[in-house]
């Protein structure tokens, strides 16, 4: 799927929803759903490197 093609499905979307009255509402949860990306991509979430031990 081209790009071209996933922006015009974005773009019909977005039309739909504003029509329909959902924009601001469809706004909200892409922002939550970036939010959590954010904190999910922290590296205070990554696990512990393991080390060799120590003789």
């Amino acid at each position: 799927m081209g790009l071209s093609k996933v922006i015009s499905i974005a773009v019909t979307m977005a039309f739909l929803a504003a029509s329909t009255g959902q924009l601001s509402r469809i706004i909200r949860a892409v922002q939550i759903a970036q939010i959590k990306l954010i904190k999910d991509s922290q590296a205070s979430q990554w696990p512990k490197a393991m080390t060799l031990p120590s003789h």
